[in-house]
């Protein structure tokens, strides 16, 4: 049943003329299916990869490195700036930039070019899958992109009860400034589905700074870093100042693959999948 309703939403585009809604809800609308794209993330890049139109990639951004196949790919933007006038000269059918990864500034700065405009914004684990499936009603491949799109979901039920009791973590994204998450992000989504409490999840900012009196007053019992590939490395060991802070008891710190976790992919899900492990390793040593 779960299959079949992807499906039928997937196949509910025209062929030729069509007007797909993006992550925000505004409409795009294109002569035909998109072959010629300008992707301004590398987590867009290498989701363009995973639905089957990697090869209309025309334009992306430094760091998109996954797949091999996007290193190859006309540089176009970083994360301060984008070339215009490079971007106009590629001519695309269609810019998909990201939502919250570009200042406002940049963005009126790329809707002058007079190029249709699709936003991607990913906020919890499921917007992934959804926003592929976005993704391939653009460039005319949802037949392709239903197997993986189909798979993510299913993964995600995996996730689906957070195990209880539910342990106080703290996510680290900096060392020096201190810095967090909060609730805006699928980070934030796959603590709790994982059965951790983020204590920063209410502060408005996306990336708060925070001081590390009110962390260790939250005395979590998690400590988590993104690192390169997962690795433990230093980044949390300004904590083991403080053996008795129940995540240095508990060893409790916990390290994530920092592209994967950090890009909203489809590899997000399987750092999400052992990221509960870990977790659930340490609520075991309760």
């Amino acid at each position: 049943m779960v299959i079949t309703a992807l499906m039928g939403l997937l196949m509910g585009v025209s062929a030729h003329a069509r007007t797909v809604y993006d992550d925000t809800g505004a409409a795009v609308t294109l002569t035909a299916p998109a072959q010629r794209i300008v992707a301004l993330s590398p987590a867009i890049t290498e989701n363009l990869f995973a639905i089957g139109a990697g090869s209309r990639i025309i334009g992306t951004s430094t760091s998109s490195d996954y797949p091999a196949a996007a290193q190859a790919i006309t540089v176009v933007s970083d994360y301060q700036s984008m070339d215009l006038e490079k971007i106009a000269r590629l001519k695309p059918d269609v810019i998909i930039a990201w939502q919250g990864g570009q200042s406002p500034a940049q963005l009126a700065a790329l809707e002058q070019l007079h190029i249709p405009i699709f936003y991607q914004r990913v906020r919890t684990l499921t917007d992934i899958p959804s926003s592929l499936m976005r993704l391939a009603q653009l460039t005319g491949l949802e037949v392709q992109a239903a197997p993986n799109i189909v798979a993510a979901y299913q993964k995600i039920t995996l996730l689906r009860d957070a195990p209880q009791p539910t342990l106080t973590a703290f996510y680290q994204v900096w060392h020096s400034p201190l810095m967090t998450l909060n609730h805006t992000n699928w980070v934030s989504d796959a603590l709790k589905r994982c059965g951790a409490s983020n204590p920063y999840d209410a502060l408005p900012l996306a990336a708060p700074t925070v001081g590390m009196e009110d962390v260790l007053q939250h005395q979590p019992s998690l400590l988590l870093s993104a690192t390169p590939d997962g690795t433990a490395d230093d980044s949390l060991a300004l904590w083991t100042k403080w053996p008795d802070l129940p995540a240095i008891k508990l060893n409790g710190l916990i390290y994530t693959d920092a592209d994967a976790m950090n890009r909203s992919t489809l590899r997000t899900l399987d750092a999400a999948v052992k990221m509960c492990t870990d977790i659930a390793n340490v609520r075991a040593r309760l």
